[in-house]
This record gives C-alpha cells, structure tokens and sequence, in this order.
C-alpha cells in the first residue's frame, strides 16, 4: 500500500495544476509565472532553480539514474537539492531509499513503494493497466516519472492539468558530459541510442494518450509547452494563459470543447 499517498485525495479539487516535463524548452519557459500556481516537478529539476524564484508545490522521484555507476552521484546531489527545498513536498519510490537517505534522516520523504513497472513493447506501445486510477493500491511507472505524475495529479482532484516541458521528439545521446540534447540542462545525463528513437518517442506519446483515455473527461488537459511534438492535449499559450493579457471566455470555451475532442479521440 501507498499510504503516503492517503492524505492528498482529492486535496486540491477544483484546483489547476502543471506538471513540468525537463525538456529544452524549460529554458524559454517562465517558471516564475507560475510561482503562486500547483505544480509537480521530477528528477533533476533543481537544476534549473538558480535561474528562477519558482519551486514546485510536489516533487516526484522514481528512476535508477541515482544508482547508475556514471551520473549516480550526479543525481543524488540534485534529488537532495530538490528534496529540502522548504516550499516542496517530495515523493520518492522506496526502492532508492537506501542512496537517497540511508539514515532515514529526511522527515519530510513521503515515501511510497507499490510501484508496477510494465516495460513497453518493442515499438513503445502502452499497456491499458500502466495507469492506476488507485495509487494508493498501487502506482505505475511505465519508463517515465512523467507517468506517476499524471497519476498523481488525477488522485488529488485537480480539475484542469497543464503540462509544460513535454517538448518529445527525443534525439540520440552519447551520455557524454555536456552533451544531453534531450533536456533543459546540457549535463542533465542520460544515455538514449539512436536505434532506440522510435520506440521512446512512442512510447512518450502513448503515456500521455493513454492517461487522457483514463482521466475523467470533466478534466481538462492542456500542453502549454514552448516547443512542443506532443499532440494528445490542445494547445494552449503559456504566458498568454498566464500574463494579463489572458485569454478572452470565448477562447477559453473554445479551447475547453477541442480539450473534450481530445479525450473521446483517446479512446
């Protein structure tokens, strides 16, 4: 059981919330915009906060690049970063609480540790069950923290999702320092070869497809990345959404009708 997860049902209902993804685009994204707003965060996000006064509201980590025998240590740094930022409550998959606090010394951690990982298929395709609408049960990962994300944001009653730094159209990389093309950070790590394109590009598009056909078409789902390849939820403009020049109730019922042509064409 997930209890960590027991307390935030439906905390934020008729709340909106963005997930931030750690694509290129982050580093033309705002995120001070967004400092009053809900958000979840994942991984190696703290990179990224010398350049803003944003925090993210929840952070999420469940990925055994802490562990990797390059980058690990890398990691770890930056997960702690995350992890004791005052304004944010971490959530952290059990299984790597032996690198990240071996002590047990983090009050904070929510941990939690039903975690189902159903690895896609050759081509990147999703498994129906790689999405729990109980993640207190249990809670899927499915390749991507971006997943437990979504998940998450659907157990805490969050009534509209906007996803930001979802840019996709991922590219090969050596793993070599200062190299990383894939996110907001040139040493963020990661070691993507070229013959395994296909399958994380659709496999990327088919998480968020397949958490669009589950959550609740009473929700509503944006991409409010700059640059973005993914094409599961509308589009919506970032700043516009966010600045005072906002969009008009036309726009946004406009919007709300594709955000439902969106849901039945996930089915």
């Amino acid at each position: 059981m997930n209890t960590c997860f027991e307390e935030y049902k439906n905390k934020h209902k008729g709340k909106r919330v963005f997930l931030i993804g750690n694509g290129p685009s982050l580093n033309k994204t705002n995120l001070d915009l967004i400092k009053n707003e809900y958000s979840i965060a994942m991984n190696r996000i703290s990179l990224i906060y010398e350049q803003t006064e944003w925090r993210p509201s929840y952070y999420l980590f469940c990925s055994s690049n802490c562990d990797h025998p390059t980058w690990g240590r890398a990691w770890t740094k930056s997960i702690l970063n995350a992890v004791n930022d005052d304004k944010t409550t971490p959530f952290i998959w059990s299984k790597y609480q032996r690198t990240i606090d071996p002590k047990n010394k983090i009050n904070k951690i929510k941990w939690f540790h039903n975690v189902s990982e159903k690895k896609p298929d050759t081509e990147g395709n999703i498994d129906p069950i790689c999405f729990s609408e109980n993640v207190i049960e249990r809670i899927d990962k499915t390749g991507t923290t971006m997943n437990v994300a979504l998940q998450l944001a659907n157990h805490m009653g969050f009534s509209e999702i906007i996803v930001i730094g979802a840019d996709l159209g991922w590219k090969a990389d050596t793993g070599k320092t200062n190299s990383d093309p894939n996110h907001f950070c040139k040493d963020y790590s990661a070691d993507i070869p070229a013959y395994k394109l296909k399958k994380i590009n659709n496999q990327m598009r088919n998480i968020h497809k397949l958490a669009r056909s589950k959550i609740s078409d009473t929700i509503k789902m944006y991409n409010a990345t700059v640059e973005t390849k993914l094409d599961i939820y509308p589009l919506i403009e970032y700043e516009k959404l966010l600045l005072e020049n906002k969009y008009t109730k036309r726009e946004m019922e406009e919007l709300e009708l594709k955000a439902y042509w969106f849901k039945l064409n996930s089915v």
